[in-house]
């Protein structure tokens, strides 16, 4: 078996610190998992953008009132008097549900949405552009509430007939407000203007099933654009006020804007992005490892045999090489012919006889000495073979040993070895 591990020590090294750097970045992340996941130019409570809460959220808490940024089950956390803040929120076939589901909370302030805004690649948090939202997106979340009331958008001076609050709003054109479809006389209707005018309700009020719910149709009054203008700071706080009870909180639910947070289980982060590419190659570095370490499969692997010491060893090691190469034909045909050629210089044979005719002398010297062997026969046989089958090569090798006797005999006498001569 080969002891000798898959992957070089660099490699596995380079796994290993491969896998202990991701560890890291995954820790760095969970840390700052806060300002990855907040909306930071979207209209959120982390947003300090112009459409976004960050100032009313810090306002509040700067006059110690509770601030909470849910970003999960928000309404546990509703104690009592609480009041739940969903602000603009994002409208889809999946978020409708949830934003139902929002709705059966107690106290509850919705805001309208009326603004869009390219964020900023300059600066991170600000927008590089703001426009006008369609009305159909502040209807469609108005739809939820109030289904026979309207989103209308006034560009003139509005009179103020009801002001609950006692303290007037400051917003640019267009304003949007809320306009409500004609009721049956003997009917209530739904919504009840705690800031009007003849134009429409900028905050109404929807009393029902044991809830509250209050809706602001232009977010100027409080988001960070306009909070700053006029009596609009005031006018927000006294809202909220109005809303939240003497030891209540304001939670703002950040799940509308798509804003997820830390699953209990924290293993769980695991397998949701960025961290589950991490994780995957995590799994593949283990994977690998074990690959590496993991003892073998199936018969042990057959070491190949070491080189034999001595004489015997080389001669078998060349003659393997030998054949390996394919050179067979010709080296026996030297090893004969070069053979034929020393029994003639032992022999003492004349100088002048060569080739055919010193084959035919040796023939008539081993006829004298008795040599059963015939070298004529044998070297007209060796002319005739042709290489390349294995056929030839055995006759090849027959003739060959054929020699190497002949040899003998004229040599170190008839048995061909060197005591019986």
């Amino acid at each position: 078996m080969n002891d000798e591990s898959i992957f070089p020590p660099r490699i596995l090294i380079g796994w290993i610190s491969a896998g202990v750097a991701l560890f890291a970045v995954s820790l760095y992340f969970m840390g700052s998992r806060e300002t990855s996941l907040s909306d930071r130019s979207g209209p959120s409570a982390f947003s300090p953008s112009a459409i976004g809460y960050a100032g009313i959220a810090e306002v509040l808490q700067r006059r110690g009132i509770p601030v909470v940024k849910s970003r999960y089950n928000s309404l546990e956390k509703l104690s009592p008097g609480s009041v739940l803040v969903i602000a603009e929120p994002r409208l889809s076939t999946q978020s409708e549900a949830s934003i139902r589901t929002l709705l059966t909370a107690p106290d509850i302030l919705v805001v309208l949405p009326k603004w869009a805004g390219q964020p900023s690649e300059d600066h991170p948090g600000w927008l590089s552009s703001l426009g006008e939202r369609p009305n159909a997106d502040a209807q469609r979340i108005l739809a939820l509430i109030a289904a026979r009331a309207t989103v209308s958008r006034e560009r003139g001076a509005v009179v103020w007939t009801v002001n609950e609050l006692g303290l007037a709003p400051n917003i640019q054109a267009p304003m949007q407000l809320i306009r409500e479809l004609q009721v049956p006389p003997n009917r209530r209707p739904p919504m009840r203007a705690i800031l009007g005018g003849f134009q429409g309700i900028l905050i109404g009020e929807i009393i029902e099933r044991g809830r509250r719910i209050w809706v602001l149709s232009d977010p100027d009054v409080i988001a960070n654009r306009g909070f700053g203008r006029g009596d609009n700071a005031a006018l927000a706080l006294a809202a909220l006020e109005r809303l939240r009870g003497r030891s209540g909180s304001v939670v703002f639910d950040e799940t509308v804007h798509g804003i997820g947070a830390a699953p209990a289980n924290p293993l769980l982060m695991l397998f949701q992005f960025p961290f589950v590419m991490a994780t995957a190659q995590g799994l593949i570095a283990v994977a690998l490892l074990l690959w590496a370490t993991l003892a073998r499969f199936g018969a042990p692997q057959v070491k190949p045999p070491g080189l034999s010491a001595g004489r015997s060893g080389l001669l078998s090691n060349m003659a393997a090489l030998i054949e390996d190469t394919g050179q067979q034909e010709p080296i026996v045909r030297r090893y004969v012919e070069d053979t034929v050629r020393d029994v003639g210089r032992q022999l003492h044979a004349p100088r002048e006889v060569s080739g055919d005719r010193l084959v035919n002398w040796l023939q008539r010297v081993g006829s004298a000495r008795g040599a059963k062997i015939d070298v004529e026969a044998a070297m007209s046989q060796l002319a005739g073979v042709t290489a390349g089958r294995r056929r030839n090569i055995s006759i090849l090798l027959r003739l060959a040993r054929q020699i190497h006797h002949w040899k003998g005999e004229l040599i170190d006498g008839r048995d061909g070895h060197p005591r019986g001569h």
